[in-house]
This record gives structure tokens, C-alpha cells and sequence, in this order.
């Protein structure tokens, strides 16, 4: 019985909403001032919202529309066609609203793209993924079809089932022709790059623990040769691979991948001698870790999305500085050890 009043007012509400479209849209064949115009527009918009609202009401309590079909004129009927394509069955009623809200960010990660086709140089997309990340054109593709392919994997808790790509897509009537291209490009280009992502996160991790390795030894000597050797290890053992990793395409010399490997132990001092610099990066870090969007995912996925984000911001390297001072206390404590010795004690100069 509960159910039934509920049900009835949620009809009576979506009735009088809908009683409303179609005050607005009269206005508007009438309307002739811009200002006007926009104003009724927005005005319009809302209140279609809140036919779509109602509609989720009396399908979430298992009603239907069908007993008060047959009060409804001829273009209400067409409208509530329109705001609920996928038939008004309870189920569909109740997914309407969630539906709608997903797509509507998705329009505007398409506007994005867009964007920037009109402003950024196009990109060989035979180019490793790598080089194709300095093109904006590449990172708004990013933006649009890796959030959509990780929300489109029933194996991950990013999976997204009121809406998704592999199973709504296609018979989803809201994406004009152009924009149903764009995202199936941009879905593949989300793939490659999740793939992309996946290896570089767990080569980071490998980094991290690399690290932790390597400080485990520096219990074995005294302050200043505990320091000197952890550094040695560093840049003899694990910064070559990583530089390695960054420049694929470059040959180096022995010479020369110590010299640059020697560098970044150097930059990696820096990191940890400039507090300020470094809480403020960190907070940052924290601060997207919490984002409302990444809540409900895994503590690895929601370091992956995060690792994506502030590379792109600050580059790779410092990435993977911020990501180990983040996550391994072992490698803080005996940074916290090695910065106070000069670049000439640790063998550094």
C-alpha cells in the first residue's frame, strides 16, 4: 500500500512537470526577445529534468507510467518517448536519470576533444604512446575514452552499470553521428592506453621496491658510508633502468648513463631537501587520491589514476619521487639520512 501512494504521487508530480514542458515550449514558438528565449530555454530544461526525476521515483518503487498513459496528450506522449528511449518499463524509468547524468559528462569530454582538434597540431598515431602524450590532441582522447573503457570492465571496481560503453553504447540514442565516431576512437585509443598505464605503474612499483632493497643494506655501515653506498646502489642498479624507461629510443653509453643516472640521484636530493616544495606536491597527491570520482575504487587503481594525472602535470620523473615518498617509509627515512650530506661526500660530484 505504501508503495501505491508513493507511486501515485510521484505520477501526480510527474504529470504536473510534464503539464509544464509544454506551457514552455508554447512560449518559446511565441517568444521573439533573445533574453527571453534563453531564459525559457534554461527553464525548460529544468523542468524536463524534473520529468526525468519523477519518472525514477515511480520506477524505483516498481511503477510504471502505463496507468496514466492514456491521460496524456499527444505531444506529452511524444516527450516522455523522448526523455525515457528505452521504454518505460520500471527498470528503465529508474536508470533514465543516472543514464542521462553519465552521458552528459561524456558530451563534455567530446566538447574537449573538439577543442582541441581546433587549437593543437594532429599526431602520427603510429608514434609509441610515450610521444603521443606530448600532443594535447592525444591527452583529451585520453581524457575521454579511458575513463570510459575502465567503466566499461565488469573485472574492475571503476565497472559502471547504468551505463557503459560495451554494453549501452550501441543502442544509446543521445550521441549525434559525429560524436558516436569520436568515442568509438577514443574508446580503442582508452585501451592502448590502459595498457600503457598498466605497465608503467607496475614498472614504478618494481622502482619502489628497488629502493626499499637497496636502503635494507645501509644498516650494514657506518652514517656517512651508509649514504654513500645506498647512493651508489641507486645510481649504478636502479635509476639506469628507469631512465632507460623514460627515453626508449636513446642509445646510451655507459659513460653517459651514469653521468645522467648520477643526475637524477642528484635531483632526487633536491626533492628531499625542499620540504615546502615537497608537502605541497604531496598534499596535492592526497588531495586527488580523495576525488568524489575514484571513491569505491582499489588503493592501486586510485594510485594509477592519480600517477596519470600529476605526471602530466609535472612529468614522470618527480612522479615516481612523489609516489615513493608517498608509499615507502623505508626509502623517506634514509633520504631523510642522505640529504645531509654534500654532493661531494656521496660521491656525487
Amino acid at each position: 500500500m505504501a508503495n501505491e501512494k508513493k507511486i501515485a504521487k510521484s505520477q501526480k508530480l510527474f504529470l504536473s512537470w510534464l503539464e509544464h514542458v509544454v506551457e514552455i515550449e508554447n512560449q518559446l514558438q511565441n517568444a521573439e526577445d533573445n533574453k527571453k528565449i534563453e531564459k525559457l530555454q534554461k527553464k525548460l530544461k529544468k523542468n524536463k529534468d524534473m520529468v526525468v526525476y519523477n519518472g525514477k521515483l515511480i520506477g524505483q518503487e516498481g511503477g510504471t507510467i502505463q496507468s496514466i498513459w492514456d491521460q496524456l496528450t499527444e505531444r506529452q506522449q511524444q516527450i516522455v518517448q523522448e526523455l525515457f528511449p528505452y521504454g518505460l518499463a520500471a527498470e528503465n524509468l529508474k536508470q533514465q536519470e543516472g543514464r542521462l547524468h553519465i552521458i552528459k559528462f561524456y558530451k563534455k569530454d567530446i566538447q574537449k576533444v573538439l577543442e582541441a582538434e581546433k587549437k593543437y597540431p594532429p599526431y602520427d598515431p603510429s608514434l609509441p604512446v610515450k610521444e603521443k602524450l606530448k600532443n594535447k590532441r592525444y591527452k583529451a582522447e585520453i581524457n575521454l575514452g579511458w575513463y570510459m573503457y575502465l567503466r566499461s570492465k565488469k573485472d574492475k571496481s571503476t565497472y559502471e552499470p547504468v551505463w557503459n560503453y560495451e554494453e549501452h553504447f550501441a543502442n544509446t540514442v543521445e550521441f549525434s553521428e559525429e560524436e558516436r565516431q569520436i568515442i568509438e576512437r577514443c574508446y580503442q585509443i582508452g585501451k592502448e592506453y590502459d595498457e600503457y598505464n598498466n605497465e608503467k605503474f607496475a614498472f614504478v612499483v618494481n622502482l619502489g621496491t628497488s629502493m626499499v632493497d637497496k636502503t635494507d643494506e645501509m644498516s650494514k655501515w657506518g652514517d656517512r658510508t651508509q649514504s654513500k653506498v645506498w647512493c651508489r646502489n641507486m645510481y649504478t642498479k636502479t635509476f639506469p633502468k628507469f631512465i632507460k624507461q623514460l627515453n626508449p629510443s636513446r642509445k646510451y653509453t655507459a659513460a653517459e648513463l651514469e653521468h645522467e643516472s648520477k643526475e637524477m640521484m642528484k635531483r632526487f636530493i633536491e626533492f628531499a631537501r625542499d620540504e615546502d616544495g615537497r608537502l605541497a606536491l604531496m598534499k596535492e597527491w592526497h588531495d586527488l587520491l580523495q576525488k568524489e570520482e575514484l571513491a569505491g575504487l582499489s588503493k592501486d587503481q586510485r594510485e594509477e589514476i592519480v600517477m596519470n594525472m600529476v605526471g602530466q602535470k609535472i612529468g614522470e620523473e618527480m612522479t615516481v619521487f612523489l609516489y615513493v615518498y608517498d608509499t615507502e617509509d623505508s626509502v623517506v627515512e634514509a633520504m631523510e639520512l642522505i640529504k645531509k650530506h654534500s654532493f661531494e661526500e656521496l660521491g656525487l660530484a
